[in-house]
């Protein structure tokens, strides 16, 4: 190990040791802090970038006003394709509600046609149960996968003492 001697004044441990506190500052009362606003400097800096500075001539060139004017029927003809867009859209929405309640129509009938089927089968199965009454009823099959009764019944082989690992 190296020799421990005193960091010295310009080490990086020296300058992060906790410097001395002077005990006479702490008994002082502490300043209050200054409750003086000026409002004057608040109010300007409040609108500072939202406004820009304002021309006193009043009067606009006539390229000005030809653009405003180009402006304007731009800004009309598409609010006028939009409002088509609008209304074409609410018509495709009317063709696909009604093709749709024309397939709801067309279930809820082969549904009914369908049910009224299956009570003619109903009643043809109900016939067809009265004749099978008289035939002899087959013994179902064995599941081939299920174990033998024979086996589970028995008793699991002995453990042999040397078989154990320890």
């Amino acid at each position: 190990m190296a020799k421990s001697r005193p960091a010295g004044q310009n080490t990086r441990a020296a300058r992060r040791a906790a410097t001395p506190e002077d005990k006479s500052i702490a008994a002082l009362p502490r300043a209050d802090s200054p409750t003086t606003s000026r409002p004057s400097l608040l109010a300007d800096r409040a609108n500072i970038g939202v406004s820009k500075k304002k021309k006193n001539n009043s009067k606009i060139t006539r390229a000005q006003r030809l653009r405003q004017q180009k402006g304007l029927e731009r800004a009309e003809a598409v609010s006028d394709q939009l409002l088509l867009k609008r209304s074409k859209s609410i018509v495709k929405a009317k063709a696909i509600k009604t093709r749709s309640s024309e397939w709801e129509d067309t279930n809820r009938t082969a549904s009914a046609f369908a049910a009224l089927q299956q009570d003619d089968e109903d009643d043809e199965d109900d016939e067809d149960d009265a004749m099978a009454e008289d035939k002899p009823q087959q013994k179902p099959r064995a599941n081939i996968f299920e174990a033998p009764a024979e086996l589970e019944d028995a008793d699991p082989a002995p453990v042999d003492e040397d078989d154990e690992i320890t």
